[in-house]
């Protein structure tokens, strides 16, 4: 029995609700500072997912379109061009004929773009780009390893040999008896695989499973297309056309279609004329003297963020001019750049 006097009386109700009360805002706080924090956690991994996407999107394009119509030897220099099929189905439809004259052989354009969707391709977002990149393996190969399902071009660099090129599957050994330039008879030029891809922004990636705008490249591989996803995110992609006027290797002026400039892009207050003055009617011309691309990459978020509405607009260049705003919950970027095809332009070069 506790002594007479001592206080050992208990909280009361009202001590009790107060202390209630007091634990339980402190837990609303906790579970709100908790939200929060994975709220902005979740938006930064979007906004990261996103930039790693555009950026990852413009840099396999820039490299591929640096590499673009490299042959494996510099007497391409001699070559005319062609514009390539966007779905080859035979050898002839790669671009690539051999004469006599290397003057009138013929090569298909290091960069195209394609203005139809090819029947190899599906899902295309309308109004972007569909942009064709030739050129042959930065691997050589030899007769004796080359993939028989494969088709390869064989360069000549030996002022004795007939042909200034071959082109085969790898299964036709006899055609490929090009040498180098030693003239060495037995010591063949080396194997190169044709490469062409055919890039563009399709509506979804896994399509029927899902609406997620994704850069695709459609591809040769063994003798057929084979399509695959570069990266998803990407709901526009434009380029524009740097064409040489004057033939130093540089771009003087950028066009969205080479084919037929529009007048706007290639008037003189635009690009000065050169002397002579520079034919921009010769579609032929226009694509052998492209020299660079300047693309252009719309990356969007793959979810969308609550409390977003996107009224910005986004500069597509030349092509499409400014796109948006699109008043939507997704948030997005545009990335640009330049990419050189450095094959072209530096056979032009002075030393």
């Amino acid at each position: 029995m506790p002594p007479r006097g001592s206080n050992c009386r208990g909280f009361t109700l009202v001590e009790l609700m107060v202390a209630i009360a007091l634990g339980l805002l402190l837990l609303i706080a906790l579970v709100s500072l908790l939200v929060s924090t994975v709220n902005s956690r979740n938006e930064l991994d979007k906004t990261t997912r996103q930039i790693d996407n555009g950026r990852y999107a413009l840099q396999v394009l820039t490299e591929n379109i640096q590499l673009a119509g490299f042959v494996g030897a510099s007497a391409s220099t001699a070559f005319s061009s062609v514009a390539p099929v966007g779905c080859p189905g035979t050898l002839a439809e790669l671009g690539y004929t051999a004469t006599t004259n290397p003057g009138t052989s013929v090569v298909p354009y290091p960069v195209y773009r394609l203005d139809t969707v090819p029947a190899c391709i599906d899902h295309v977002v309308p109004g972007t780009a569909m942009l064709l990149l030739t050129r042959v393996s930065t691997t050589a190969a030899t007769v004796a390893t080359a993939d028989k399902s494969e088709e390869y071009l064989q360069v000549s660099t030996c002022a004795t040999d007939t042909m200034p090129f071959a082109v085969a599957s790898g299964a036709s050994t006899a055609t490929f008896a090009l040498m180098q330039k030693d003239c060495t008879s037995g010591n063949l030029a080396p194997l190169r695989k044709i490469v062409q891809q055919l890039y563009y922004v399709s509506s979804c990636n896994e399509c029927g499973t899902d609406t997620i705008p994704t850069l695709k490249v459609a591809e040769l591989q063994k003798g057929a297309i084979q399509i695959s996803a570069v990266v998803e995110g990407i709901e526009n992609f434009q380029v524009d056309f740097g064409v040489d006027m004057d033939g130093n290797g540089s771009p003087d002026c950028y066009t969205s279609n080479p084919d037929n400039p529009p007048a706007t892009e290639v008037a003189v207050a635009v690009c000065p004329q050169t002397t002579p003055p520079y034919d921009w009617t010769q579609a032929v011309s226009n694509w052998s003297n492209v020299m660079a691309v300047r693309v252009h990459v719309l990356g969007r978020q793959i979810d969308t963020s609550a409390g977003t509405v996107d009224t910005k607009k986004y500069d597509m260049g030349l092509a499409t001019g400014t796109v948006g705003p699109f008043k939507d919950a997704y948030k997005r970027t545009v990335y640009s750049t330049v990419a050189r095809l450095y094959n072209p332009s530096g056979q032009r070069e002075t030393p």
